[in-house]
């Protein structure tokens, strides 16, 4: 037989007919058929079933209660106790749901779609443990099936088993084959556990499938912003917009498409729409902040993150505001406030095991030892550097930084008298108390950056060469890629160009580069090392030019004259003591220079004239200020004045 009808099949049922239009989306022919089958045969309990069926498809749980109720007092067969369970518990009987779903299970055991009745009952009676065997039952029951499989992974990951859902949906997904449902719940699992990028194929599977379903395509934008897919981000997002143009996530993930693009303009036009779809979401409020702060309305963006402290229901959100708000202060010089801001960047970050139980120290004057430790990047560690001499002063230090900086640590030990020593695992439980490097400001009462630079004397060593002649230039032009945002700091190695027309200039790479032949300039690879490595690379150097990366605090560190290539609206970070000359023929944009190193110089990228801010500027800045340092070493060193 090959399973096609033919003259002598036997007609379907009305009912069976009326599920069959019902499978196909027509709930309304569906509905059609069987009100003028059951004029006809009011006795028909499988023609009052499909009706209670499409009810329960139309939402409408309480006329399916009455429908499958009738159905049941005209023949109790047991799956339709199963629709009558399910519809009692869309109404909130639960009890009464999983009276009638018992019926089902007793009379039918083996039927597969009776105990998932029962999961879904005890789960909503609270009963995870039972709902979780009554699941599993009907898998073992079916275990070909994949909407079990799946079922039993939806469970699973509503109480944070997901990997454990994972595994199931990967079983459901070789089961179903090309089943959109399956591929969806298996991304909709890796985004949970924040496995994005092994999300995002099963992701573009579904939007490709259903190419006008705008939830589809914001999740597979999501899932490319993710994975740093702008463009293919900001393609599926505005598909999904003009779809759905009153959806505030997707306007929210399409603003955050473009501000890392550096469209900001555009990025606040999104940013915005989504914020006034709900004004009192504190999310959305602190995303339109963080782009008017980047665009210069500082006014509206203390208001906006004032706003999404105010109206933050969860911790996190109410830290992110406040850790925002802080960058707002820090950045106009309200470095008392931004301190006592800044701390809440504690309830999002977890720090070392090594101090999660220990006290805090409050900055006092104590006999005892207190551990001081790195908790963000390596930028940040060397920048608050600065303070851990003032803490030796109150206290005795034990130090805990990354494996990278150990060495450059030793180096500075000497600076600090005796106080300060370096944290090895086997110190652990030495200290009576912790703090991270970035609290010390806020601990021990010193509001205002000051200059900090030790002996470059005690990053004493050997130097490699720097390739060529004349200006020792070190360079580095991007960061690191893995953050999200990297591409409004970072310079495509192709707009250096302009740099190789400085004559009596040789340079000498910062970063890591496996494509060397990619920079338009002769370039001296890095060679491998730790941060000490680097800092002697540097010390061998005279001027360093780089954006805005852990080399830049590196670099003004040893005081070595450095200017820093900043991205429009820059990080707090880079706020400027004094401003001076650009060189001669500089447009009147001119230099300034860091509160933090007195010997970094900084150009920032001016307010764009289109979406996207340019680095024309910058770089042609850099070119004259290189100028001006060969001449200053020609005429035997002025450093001072670059």
């Amino acid at each position: 037989m090959n399973g096609k009808k033919t003259d002598q099949d036997p007609p379907l049922a009305p009912a069976d007919m009326a599920l069959a239009c019902l499978a196909r989306g027509d709930a309304e022919q569906a509905e059609s058929l069987l009100r003028a089958h059951l004029r006809l045969n009011p006795a028909d309990a499988q023609g009052w079933h499909a009706m209670a069926c499409i009810a329960r498809a139309g939402g409408n749980a309480a006329a399916a209660v009455a429908l499958a109720g009738k159905a049941v007092e005209l023949a109790g067969e047991p799956f339709f106790y199963i629709t009558l369970g399910l519809a009692l518990l869309e109404v909130g009987h639960v009890e009464q749901a999983r009276a009638a779903a018992s019926v089902a299970v007793l009379a039918t055991p083996a039927d597969p779609r009776a105990h998932d009745a029962m999961g879904q009952i005890l789960e909503k009676a609270g009963r995870l443990p039972e709902a979780e065997q009554a699941l599993k039952k009907a898998l073992s029951l079916r275990p070909l099936e994949p909407e079990r499989h799946m079922a039993l992974a939806a469970f699973l990951a509503r109480y944070g088993r997901v990997e454990e859902a994972i595994s199931l949906s990967a079983r459901a997904l070789r089961l179903a084959g090309e089943d959109v449902a399956a591929h969806n719940l298996h991304a909709m699992l890796l985004e949970r556990a924040g496995r994005m990028g092994e999300a995002e194929p099963y992701f573009r599977y579904v939007a490709q499938a259903m190419p006008d379903n705008p939830q589809a395509l914001a999740n597979h934008g999501a899932a490319l912003f993710a994975i740093r897919d702008y463009e293919g981000a900001e393609q599926a997002l505005r598909l999904s917009a003009a779809l759905a143009p009153d959806v505030a996530e997707t306007l929210t993930n399409l603003g955050l498409v473009l501000m890392a693009q550096g469209r900001l303009h555009s990025a606040g036009q999104a940013l915005e729409a989504a914020y006034r779809q709900q004004p009192d979401d504190a999310r959305l409020a602190l995303n339109y902040g963080t782009v008017l702060m980047d665009l210069g309305h500082t006014q509206t963006a203390r208001d906006l993150f004032t706003q999404a402290m105010q109206h933050a229901t969860t911790l996190q959100d109410r830290a992110r505001a406040t850790l925002d708000l802080a960058g707002l202060c820090l950045s106009v010089g309200e470095f008392a406030q931004g301190w006592a801001l800044f701390e809440a960047r504690r309830d999002l970050l977890v720090p070392p095991h090594c101090v999660a139980s220990m006290a805090q120290w409050d900055g006092r004057t104590t006999t005892g030892a207190v551990l001081l430790y790195a908790e963000q990047g390596l930028g940040d560690a060397l920048q608050f550097l600065r303070y851990v001499g003032l803490a030796a002063q109150r206290a005795r230090v034990s130090l805990l930084v990354p494996q990278s900086m150990h060495a450059l640590v030793r180096c500075l030990l000497p600076q600090w008298g005796g106080r300060v020593q370096l944290y090895l695992p086997e110190q652990a439980g030495h200290a009576e108390a912790c703090c991270s490097l970035l609290s010390l400001p806020q601990r021990l009462g010193v509001a205002s950056p000051f200059a900090w630079q030790p002996d470059p004397a005690c990053f004493a060593g050997p130097v490699p060469p720097c390739v060529g002649e004349g200006l020792r230039v070190g360079l580095c032009w991007s960061g690191n890629s893995g953050y999200q945002f990297d591409r409004r700091r970072s310079l495509a190695p192709a707009l250096l160009g302009g740099l190789a027309a400085v004559k009596g200039v040789s340079f000498q790479a910062l970063q890591p580069c496996s494509r060397l032949e990619d920079v338009p300039l002769p370039l001296s690879p890095l060679p491998a090392g730790d941060l000490l490595a680097t800092a002697r690379i540097i010390a061998g150097l005279d001027v360093v030019v780089s954006v805005d990366t852990m080399v830049v605090h590196l670099a003004g560190l040893l005081g070595k004259p450095t200017l820093l290539l900043n991205r429009y609206a820059g990080d707090w970070r880079w706020a400027a003591a004094s401003v001076f000359p650009a060189g001669a023929g500089a447009s009147p944009c001119a230099l300034e220079r860091s509160v933090w190193y007195p010997s970094v110089r900084i150009v920032r990228q001016p307010a764009p004239e289109g979406d996207v801010p340019s680095w024309h500027h910058p770089l042609a800045t850099a070119a004259r200020w290189l100028e001006q340092a060969v001449l200053c070493k020609e005429q035997g060193g002025c450093s001072h004045e670059l």
